[in-house]
């Protein structure tokens, strides 16, 4: 399912996310309850206010009327400070009862502070929210004033390592320069060959006939880091608030290592073909685990700064209106994939305190004989089938360079299957920053 709709069809609410009957913008103590939460979910890290739920998660009767972005920017600038840009997405569920997911970005370098007062009662006491206050998420779920040094300490190595990233991103990319950490490179083969034979293994056993077997694509990274890994029991929490920054910037509907609830959700895996079965990480298996909108990831992360993907060709889906699969590549749906696999990682190295570079591996399968084809963007080229039906390609990148360079981090990830195809001359950095118009938001 896709992200954003889970939060519909499997309502659980957690620290990032809230769930409303309804929201009041009509009245003062309706807007100040509304920025509170905002505000919160901002200090999280980023979450989600969805609207049209009761308390016992079932949905609300009459259906709530939405707000509109404009609504929401409205009582932001009022209330809070910095001001944020929330975006407001309208979804169904399977009974057609329409439901506001409203998506909160997570802070920046500061924290997201109340600069004005909710109204006050006939006490004189002030109600909603508080001017100078900051706002966090707390077990209830609810969202409240942060007091005590802990609170603090979460939302601090967030803003340093936002303002970390913006202020050393061009100096690395002028010093650094591309020297890579020994052995860095055979870890990651190591680590990507594993996950490769984990999914062809995981295709054998539970879908044999399916064309992932031979056709999809894998990538990888590792974060190359002279600071102590994260801790395993922090590492879900983690992805999930990078899954919430990397949704605001690049939203493909289906965010790559994106952490599901429930039966699909992650889980602590070892691996015998790494370190002996010694190296934990979380794992993703939708080979095993039923999807319901009949996707096939498998994806693992390590503490240590380690991610790989496999997924099959959208192109080879239901989606994919009236093609039979194995017949088209699309060279927006790669676009996509490989800025959300180069975002991921640039968002994801935030978290260690002194990385450095990230390394990348990409590989796409099943080429052969299919021909370029776009159905919601139109393509400047038809046909132009592959020869090939493999294609790799390897790079690595400071972490200044994926913050200010990323599209020429992923012209040189595309350029080997564009080339594939004959277009190699076409997908320049340029050429990435134009396709994503419609999706890259910074």
């Amino acid at each position: 399912m896709d992200a954003l709709q889970s939060l519909i069809d499997d309502p659980n609410e957690a620290l990032g996310a809230e769930y409303k009957a309804e929201i009041d913008l009509e009245t003062p103590i309706g807007r100040a309850n509304f920025a509170r939460h905002i505000a919160a979910l901002a200090n999280h890290g980023g979450g989600y206010l969805i609207i049209g739920f009761d308390d016992d998660l079932t949905p609300r009767e009459p259906r709530p009327s939405l707000p509109t972005r404009d609504d929401v920017a409205r009582v932001v600038k009022r209330y809070l400070d910095p001001p944020l840009q929330c975006d407001v997405r309208i979804l169904d569920d399977a009974e057609g009862r329409t439901y506001g997911v409203i998506v909160v970005p997570s802070h920046g370098a500061v924290p997201v502070c109340a600069c004005a007062d909710g109204p006050q009662d006939a006490a004189g006491r002030v109600k909603g929210i508080t001017r100078g206050v900051h706002y966090i998420r707390k077990p209830g779920p609810e969202s409240a004033p942060l007091l005590t040094s802990q609170e603090w300490a979460p939302l601090i190595r967030r803003c340093a390592l936002a303002e970390r990233s913006s202020l050393l991103g061009a100096i690395e990319v002028a010093l650094r320069g591309g020297d890579q950490a020994p052995g860095l490179d055979a870890v990651l083969a190591s680590w990507a060959e594993a996950a490769s034979v984990a999914y062809s293994r995981g295709v054998e056993a539970n879908c044999p006939d399916s064309k992932v077997g031979t056709a999809r694509f894998h990538f990888a990274y590792a974060i190359e880091t002279q600071g102590e890994p994260l801790k395993m029991s922090v590492l879900a929490d983690v992805l999930r608030r990078v899954g919430h920054e990397l949704d605001q910037q690049v939203h493909t509907g289906w965010g790559m290592f994106h952490v599901f609830d429930g039966p699909i959700g992650p889980r602590s895996k070892t691996d015998q073909r790494l370190d002996d079965g010694d190296l934990e990480f979380l794992e993703m298996n939708l080979l095993e685990q039923d999807s319901t909108v009949g996707m096939t990831d498998l994806w693992r992360v390590t503490a240590s700064g380690l991610a790989s993907i496999q997924r099959g060709y959208i192109e080879d889906t239901h989606w994919w209106k009236d093609i039979p699969p194995g017949q088209v590549f699309s060279p927006n749906q790669m676009a996509m994939s490989v800025t959300e696999l180069v975002r991921h990682a640039s968002l994801f190295a935030r978290e260690f305190g002194e990385a450095t570079q990230v390394h990348f591996r990409c590989e796409w399968r099943g080429l052969k004989g299919r021909q370029l084809h776009d159905f919601h963007h139109p393509w400047m080229f038809s046909g132009h089938p592959a020869e090939d039906d493999e294609r790799r390609s390897r790079t690595s990148a400071t972490i200044g360079a994926l913050e200010t360079s990323w599209a020429q981090v992923a012209a040189e990830l595309a350029g080997p299957v564009a080339r594939a195809f004959g277009i190699g001359h076409v997908v320049t950095p340029a050429w990435f920053t134009g396709q994503s118009a419609a999706w890259f938001r910074r």
